[in-house]
């Protein structure tokens, strides 16, 4: 059968679930099901979308020729978001990545993860287990690397207890690229103790849109333009102002770990940025160096032994979207950086990733291209894809 790669050997850096009705709170323990806001439950359109998708989801299990239909379907845009081919069934998973032909997919959440922040702060802690408990279940096929939620709002002991818990089944850790406004940062030297669990457990720690305390880079006040024009404001890039700033949440998170001197203390940590955008990164390669140029002597920075560019280089791996000029990104931040990502079943991935993002690789040679489609991603993930 020829697959969706088509003979490359691809590492799919960004996957999704996308979770039903009653996902989340069904791996939850029975005392805090019922804090834990249901899918759809405030969105009357959105429980819609979700009725039929489960009821075209029957069809299929229940109707050879549906199933058929889907799979010949499965990459199409009526075939993404919730309708669409392995979105949380984990058998059609599987047909969908023998479809795909991909060697590993990383594994994301979509709405659940809106419901853990919904859920009240005293039960919160059990619904990002709960959410990490179903990722697992879901990615039962080998190729599939579940990712696992690791909050820092609550504090060091219970952010290394997450990363204790998931050590043996994820094969990456997802935070937040904005710090609780409950405090302290990322980098406050209380949490030292979870960046050495972090890096003890050989696991790369991703950044994603929307898991950011929903942060959002363009202030409110700028959609209200009196134009006749829709504007989404969805963790995703619903609209072209919203697309510009979605990069600036990993780049502060970036720029702190670097500044404050985790990437200095902690040189095995290893950092995918996900569906954030990639074009940034080239200039924000020499904005982060010019930052220590500027203020080296004003603040003290004595304790980076690298320029900080070079800590981004060893230690960061970033994912462009569908679109982007990869082939611009490659030649302006390195071959090692920029890695393959197909976002699926997500619409933001499109019909067809690779196609698009070959249109800006006709000078890129093979060796280049092998890095983009596998060995960053492999590099990245590490000894879960040996």
């Amino acid at each position: 059968m020829t697959t969706y790669a088509d003979g490359r050997s691809v590492i799919d850096i960004d996957a999704h679930i996308l979770e039903p009705v009653g996902w989340l709170r069904s791996f939850a323990p029975t005392a805090v099901r019922a804090e834990i806001p249901e899918l759809g439950a405030d969105d009357v359109e959105f429980a819609r979308l979700l009725s039929d998708a489960e009821v075209d989801h029957q069809r299929r299990h229940d109707d050879p020729a549906a199933m058929r239909g889907a799979v010949d379907e499965y990459m199409t845009m009526s075939r993404k978001g919730w309708m669409s081919l392995g979105g949380w069934d984990p058998v059609e998973r599987s047909v969908a990545l023998d479809r795909l032909g991909f060697s590993h997919q990383v594994v994301f959440p979509t709405g659940s993860f809106n419901q853990v922040y919904d859920t009240p702060l005293e039960c919160r802690a059990e619904a990002a287990r709960a959410m990490n408990r179903g990722l697992l279940e879901f990615c039962i096929d080998p190729r599939l690397l579940a990712t696992a939620y690791v909050p820092f709002e609550h504090g060091a002991d219970e952010a290394c207890r997450f990363v204790d818990e998931s050590s043996d089944g994820a094969a990456g850790f997802l935070i937040d690229s904005t710090p609780s406004p409950r405090g302290p940062s990322f980098t406050h030297p209380d949490f030292d103790r979870v960046w050495a669990r972090l890096q003890d457990a050989d696991r790369a720690v991703f950044l994603h849109v929307g898991a950011d305390q929903r942060y959002r880079p363009v202030p409110s006040v700028f959609f209200d333009n009196g134009r006749d024009m829709a504007h989404v404001r969805s963790d995703a890039p619903g609209d072209p102002l919203s697309f510009m700033g979605i990069g600036f949440p990993a780049q502060l998170f970036l720029a702190s770990l670097v500044y404050d001197g985790i990437m200095e203390r902690f040189p095995r940590l290893r950092f995918g940025i996900t569906e954030l955008g990639a074009t940034w990164m080239p200039s924000f390669l020499h904005f982060i160096d010019t930052g220590h140029r500027s203020f080296r002597n004003i603040q003290d920075l004595s304790h980076l032994t690298m320029r900080p560019s070079d800590y981004l280089r060893r230690q960061v791996v970033v994912s462009p979207f569908a679109g982007e000029d990869v082939g611009w990104i490659i030649e302006q931040s390195g071959v090692d950086m920029v890695a393959f990502s197909s976002d699926y079943p997500h619409h933001e991935g499109t019909d067809d990733p690779i196609r698009r993002f070959e249109a800006s690789m006709t000078d890129v040679d093979e060796e280049v291209r092998r890095a983009f489609y596998d060995s960053n991603g492999r590099r990245l993930l590490g000894s879960v894809v040996e």
